[in-house]
């Protein structure tokens, strides 16, 4: 069943759905809380109504999501969380909340930004005990043996994401680049029940002959516009992997060893990837992406940048040149969402991928 179908069934389960913005948040206190949270990062439509509200130069994430609120297409969510990623988000936040009349719940959640020291972790902790006591106010004291079973939820899905992602560094997973993260992204708004289902039935799938494709690592916010990934297929060219903000960036985390729900999901926190919503320092990533690059046998790195997203624009450059100067040619692409690729953008792609096979 599509997206719209299968929210309308949750919600005669007794569910509440939440409209989540991007990126980081706890997603096991909502299941815990039988909150199902739908992620909103690009949803096709155009933006118009929502230029009254934002500076021309705010990235096509918040504009879209604002447009979804202001069409009255988010009818459905019984409330809305917004992480504060970056300050474009944290805006977002404030005009919903403030001065649209979303007459709707909104819930915030604060991360912090690297460098990390114990104070950060003793802050993560706090601000996930505060979500948790935020939604016990509308829906109850939380089950605590109802939350270890939901943090236990969340590592198992981690762990499924990473062996995916192996198998598709190693070439062994039968799915194009637009199927693959088709099949990735759905993580983005399904019951934890059901999507465990979904990547285990993933994993079973009887690998073929291996993809001998060249394989790249795409790096940026989304696997967006999808135009992309098909012109990748169509011109023989493979995503091995990626250094995504919604996909590996909130996926690839380290089992967590603490018995405690709280500190449990606070150690899977710091032990993602580096993020420049983060505030990674750019030694980190750089690392990050050459270990990506050597695991994938990657001929390059094309970066998919969203077009005003400032968080990425500051350490694409750095990590372009650093990339280059360790034999991986890097193609940076300033796009927006769901806007298609013009023919200047598929002709780059092309010229890049001659180039390096």
């Amino acid at each position: 069943m599509n997206r719209k179908e299968y929210l309308a069934r949750q919600k005669k389960l007794g569910r509440r759905v939440f409209g989540v913005f991007p990126a980081q948040y706890p997603r096991e206190i909502l299941w815990a809380a039988g909150v199902l949270p739908v992620e909103i990062w690009d949803p096709p439509l155009a933006a118009g109504r929502s230029e009254a509200h934002l500076q021309p130069y705010i990235c096509s994430v918040v504009k879209l999501g604002l447009e979804l609120l202001l069409q009255g297409k988010a009818e459905m969510a019984d409330g809305f969380l917004f992480p504060h990623t970056c300050d474009s988000i944290q805006n977002l936040a404030s005009v919903a909340h403030d001065y649209i009349g979303l007459r709707k719940p909104c819930y915030f959640f604060y991360h912090p930004k690297a460098p990390y020291r114990d104070s950060a972790r003793n802050y993560y902790q706090s601000q996930l005990k505060a979500l948790a006591q935020a939604l016990e106010e509308s829906r109850g004291p939380l089950d605590p043996q109802e939350l270890q079973r939901r943090v236990a939820q969340g590592q198992e899905i981690n762990r499924l994401m990473g062996q995916i992602y192996q198998r598709r560094a190693a070439g062994a997973l039968e799915l194009d680049n637009a199927q693959f993260y088709e099949a990735i992204r759905r993580a983005e708004w399904l019951w934890p029940d059901d999507l465990i289902a979904e990547l285990k039935d993933l994993l079973a799938a009887q690998p073929g002959d291996p993809d001998r494709r060249p394989s790249l690592v795409l790096s940026g916010v989304l696997p967006n516009p999808p135009e992309l990934l098909t012109l990748l297929d169509d011109l023989g060219a493979r995503v091995g992997h990626d250094d995504l903000l919604a996909c590996s960036r909130r996926w690839l985390s380290a089992p967590a060893t603490a018995g405690d729900p709280y500190q449990a999901l606070s150690e899977a926190y710091f032990n993602l990837p580096p993020c420049s919503s983060k505030g990674s320092p750019l030694a980190r990533r750089l690392e990050w992406l050459l270990g990506l690059c050597r695991e994938t046998r990657a001929k390059g790195v094309i970066f998919n940048t969203v077009k005003f997203c400032e968080t990425e624009l500051f350490d694409v450059p750095i990590l372009s040149d650093e990339l280059k100067k360790n034999g991986y040619p890097c193609l940076v692409l300033d796009t927006e969402l769901n806007q298609g690729l013009s023919g200047q953008i598929a002709t780059r792609v092309e010229a890049f991928l001659e180039m390096i096979a």
